[in-house]
Parts: structure tokens; C-alpha cells; sequence
């Protein structure tokens, strides 16, 4: 009789890996982020082609750091893992504790809204959708739609987001191709490069305030929820064939070619219409249709929100067991109760709800921009630079602050790697991930003095459910 065992078997090869890097990563913030980018920008298109790339390339740093990590430790899987092995438990713990509570609740709750609001704009149910009632009662019923069929039917669930992610390439690729083409042909695009006289929205709400402001920042913080996702990939490292080849070759190259069909996509939209219809709430809506017809962008832009809705359905697969994976070991909120899984589904159904209590939360916190609660409240605080709160635009502060550490101790500890993987990489996702910290806090000064107080709340009440010890741990003690 054969005997079993837990060593996952090595089953996909580098463009089984390559795929899942760029299914992972490309969703939703391509589409919604490319509004805030040219409402900044205006007719500066480079500085939209710039920040798609240096976004792009710094994640890529920062992924391909951790992905040589991954290959040599494949018992200590994603960015927990490592940060775990690397930096000791309590600092796994809070990590772990960040992105359960802040980082994956607060994306999944964007996302709930943005497909709403493409949904509202679609239908044209309201004109002006950011502050429209049925964007928020629509962002409700996909969120508990889309909780439903995750947490009651998971297979289903799968094939949702399988079949999501070949939809989501294909608005992008038409209207890169074809925007492009069309804007050179029709002169939209040299038209748009010479707006001169324009005046893009948040550079007059700036003027207006008497503030200094940085397109350039404003659109390179914009890309970075864009390309948030390949962190997912390293959880099978130990799953790819040849992963100390094949993981790099498939990150670095899947990267590069998600960067290629933003920034592709990025210049076909600004050669689809006139900035004055492309630069603000709908501009996504307007393009498609300018290009294709009314028929033909109203298809394309139902597959935006497909899209949107297979990010959402990701990203609630991936955040509803962090509750459940703190309970695991005996840390986080009441270990005994969110560690249970249900027979039925073989799902953690009480973290699953813990979660989407989180998502609301989170999802009214970002609302709240569009409806006028902040009043000028960061505008006050931060001496008129700001009055909203971002926090698409205010996670990455703290998610690469806690990626920092990380490569510091690869250059201390990890000695067995080659001189460019120890030092040269490490060092260059470092001075990326400053970078991006210092753009994020620039461009939202008031908002991010309160998200970090904020964070430090957070990061307090999650240290007082910390416990040094696993159950496992203090029976071995006591068996000595």
C-alpha cells in the first residue's frame, strides 16, 4: 500500500506560472484609476505613460525580491511567510494582522464601489454616480452576492473568477490597439497633447485652494492599486517546477508584460475622446462608446465591470480566511471561534463574516469622499492640501513600510544568495518603496497624517490579541 503525503506535487511550468502572474494582478484598478490619473495630468500624457511604468517597474522590483525568497523557502509561503521567517513571529503576526484588517477589507470595499459605479453609469441611472444612492445599495448587493457564492459554493466561486480573468484582458487590448491607431489617425491624440487651455479638474481644485500640487505624484500613486495582486503567485512556489528559474522568468516577464498593456491602454484612452469628456466620473463609459459605437462600448464596458466584479471575487476568496489564518495560531480574535470551518463547505465562514463586517466598514470610509463627510477637515489639518481620504492611494504607505524591513534582513541574513540577489535587488525595491511612500504621504499630507495615527490604533488593538505562544507550543514546553 502506497503511503501519503503533505509535500505538494511540482505541477505548473513557467507559463502555467506566467499566466497566473498576469491573471492575478491585472483587474480593476487599470479602468478607475486611469480617471484619477487624467483629471491630474490633463494633457501631459507622458506623465501618465511615466507613472504607469515607474509604478510598474518598482512593483516588479519588489516582486521579483520576493519571489527568489519564495524559491528557497517554499515551507514559509507569501508575504506573511517570509516576513515571518525573515523577521520573527510577532512581526508576521502584524502583518498578517494589517492585511486582515486594513489592506484586503479596505480594496475589497473600493472594488464594491467601483463596480457599482460603473454599473450606475452604465444604465444611467444617475448623473452623477459618485454620490448616488443606488451606487452604494448596488456595492452592498454585489458584496453580499459575491460572499454568498464564496463562501456557499467556492467551486463556483473558481470558475467565476477563471472565467473573469479571460474577459478582463480584453477591453484593455482593444482599446490600446485600436485608441491608439484611431487617436493618431483622427488627430484626437495630438489635439489632446495640445489642450494647452485646458485646465485638468484636480490641478484647478488645487489652483483654487492655493496649494501646491504634483501631477506626476497624484498619477504615480493612482497606478499602484493597479498593480497590486502578484502577491497571491508566491503562495504555490512550491508548487512550479524549477522554481529557482521559472518563478522569476515568470514574474519579471508577466510583469513586463502587464506594464506594456497598461501603459497601451493608458495612451488609447487618451487618444479615444476630447479631454473634457475622458478627464473625470464616466470618462472610462465615454471613450468606449466614442470608439466603438454605442453598441459596441456599451459590450466592451460590460466587460469592465465584469472585471471589476472578478477582482472583487479575488480579492473576497483571498481576504475572508485571514481571520481564520490568525486563529490558526491561537493569535488574533478569539482563536477558538474563527479557526472553525464549515463541514458543509470546508469554509471558514465565521472569519467570512468577520470580514465582510470589515469590507462595510471600510467601503463607507471610502464613500464618504464622495459625499461630502470629510468637509475640510485633512484640508485643515494638512494646511489646505487635501480633503479626502484615498485609501486606495493611502495603503501603500504602510503595506511598503512593512516591505522594508523585509529586504533589509535579505541583505543581512540571507547569505547563500548570489551578490545581485542579496544586495542589488533588495536594495533597488527599497529605494522604490521610499519612493512610493514619499509620493502617497506628498500628494495626501492631511489624510495620511490621520490614516498613519489611525494605522498605529489598529496595529495597537492587534497586539493586545497576540499570542507568543502556539497551543502545539506550550504542550511540547510542558511535556519537557
Amino acid at each position: 500500500m502506497e503511503k501519503s503525503t503533505n509535500t505538494l506535487t511540482k505541477k505548473y511550468g513557467v507559463l502555467m506560472t506566467f499566466c497566473m502572474v498576469v491573471g492575478t494582478v491585472i483587474g480593476s484598478g487599470i479602468f478607475f484609476r486611469n480617471e484619477v490619473i487624467l483629471a491630474a495630468i490633463g494633457h501631459n500624457m507622458w506623465y501618465g505613460v511615466a507613472a504607469w511604468g515607474i509604478g510598474g517597474l518598482i512593483t516588479l522590483t519588489i516582486a521579483y525580491v520576493f519571489s527568489t525568497l519564495a524559491v528557497r523557502n517554499t515551507e514559509h509561503p507569501g508575504l506573511v511567510g517570509l516576513s515571518e521567517m525573515l523577521l520573527g513571529r510577532r512581526y508576521g503576526y502584524l502583518f498578517g494582522w494589517f492585511l486582515a484588517t486594513i489592506f484586503f477589507p479596505s480594496l475589497t470595499g473600493i472594488l464594491a464601489w467601483v463596480a457599482a459605479r460603473f454599473t450606475v453609469v452604465l444604465f444611467g441611472w444617475d448623473v452623477d454616480p459618485s454620490f448616488s444612492g443606488y451606487t452604494y445599495m448596488l456595492a452592498a448587493f454585489y458584496l453580499i452576492a459575491i460572499f454568498a457564492m464564496t463562501t456557499l459554493s467556492p467551486k463556483l466561486a473558481a470558475r467565476f473568477h477563471v472565467t473573469c480573468t479571460v474577459i478582463k484582458v480584453i477591453p484593455l487590448i482593444v482599446m490600446g490597439v485600436v485608441g491608439t491607431i484611431l487617436g493618431l489617425v483622427n488627430g484626437v491624440t495630438f489635439d489632446n497633447l495640445n489642450s494647452v487651455g485646458f485646465i485638468a479638474p484636480s490641478a484647478a481644485a488645487a489652483a483654487e485652494a492655493g496649494v501646491s500640487f504634483n501631477p506626476f505624484f497624484v498619477a504615480l500613486v493612482a497606478t499602484v492599486f493597479a498593480y497590486i495582486g502578484w502577491e497571491a503567485v508566491l503562495n504555490v512556489a512550491g508548487e512550479v517546477k524549477n522554481p529557482k528559474k521559472n518563478m522569476p522568468i515568470a514574474l519579471v516577464g508577466g510583469m513586463l508584460v502587464i506594464i506594456a498593456i497598461y501603459v497601451a491602454y493608458f495612451v488609447g484612452l487618451f487618444g479615444a475622446a476630447p479631454l473634457e469628456y475622458i478627464a473625470g466620473p464616466g470618462g472610462v463609459r465615454y471613450a468606449f462608446v466614442n470608439l466603438f459605437s454605442e453598441f459596441a462600448g456599451t459590450a466592451l464596458f460590460v466587460f469592465v465591470i465584469i472585471s471589476c466584479l472578478g477582482t472583487l471575487n479575488g480579492l473576497t476568496i483571498g481576504g475572508q480566511k485571514l481571520f481564520y489564518a490568525l486563529a490558526t495560531k491561537r493569535s488574533g480574535f478569539n482563536p477558538d471561534l474563527f479557526s472553525q470551518v464549515d463541514r458543509a463547505t470546508n469554509m471558514p465562514n465565521n472569519s467570512a463574516i468577520l470580514f465582510l463586517f470589515s469590507v462595510v466598514t471600510w467601503m463607507v470610509i471610502y464613500g464618504a469622499n464622495f459625499t461630502g463627510w470629510y468637509g475640510e477637515f485633512f484640508s485643515d489639518i494638512s494646511g489646505g492640501r487635501v480633503a479626502i481620504f484615498d485609501i486606495a492611494g493611502l495603503v501603500p504607505i504602510t503595506l511598503n513600510s512593512f516591505l522594508i524591513p523585509v529586504f533589509v534582513m535579505t541583505m543581512i541574513k540571507q547569505k547563500e544568495l548570489g551578490f545581485f540577489n542579496r544586495f542589488v535587488a533588495p536594495a533597488a525595491a527599497t529605494a522604490g518603496a521610499c519612493f512610493l511612500i514619499y509620493a502617497a504621504v506628498y500628494t495626501q499630507m492631511g489624510a495620511a497624517i490621520f490614516y498613519i495615527a489611525f494605522f498605529a490604533v489598529v496595529m495597537g488593538i492587534g497586539l493586545l490579541y497576540y499570542r507568543k505562544k502556539t497551543e502545539i507550543e506550550v504542550e511540547s514546553t510542558s511535556d519537557v
